[in-house]
């Protein structure tokens, strides 16, 4: 008996395999793939890069104060305003 064959099948599978605008879109997926595969290894180069700038710098410190703040001073010119000031602050009666 003779074999049969089953060329639609086999057609198909061959323009699967050899079919151009199959090949072109595969082939701007991998480039699609790649661009993406490179712009994020770059921005993870950038950000390496700007931590290690930041964690180069240094940083100048204040000391801290061991005094207290020098208290600001008032100078009054006439009896009035420091009686004015002493009225106020005093407790009422």
């Amino acid at each position: 008996m003779r074999v049969q064959c089953d060329t639609g099948i086999q057609y198909a599978l061959v323009k699967d395999v050899f079919d151009p605008e199959t090949l072109k879109r595969q082939v701007e997926q991998q480039i699609v793939a790649a661009e993406n595969r490179d712009k994020r290894f770059l921005e993870s180069a950038a950000r390496r890069d700007i931590d290690a700038y930041i964690n180069s710098t240094t940083y100048v410190k204040a000391k801290p104060t061991t005094t207290s703040p020098p208290q600001l001073l008032l100078g009054f010119d006439n009896a009035k305003t420091s009686k004015v000031l002493q009225l106020q602050s005093a407790p009422p009666a």
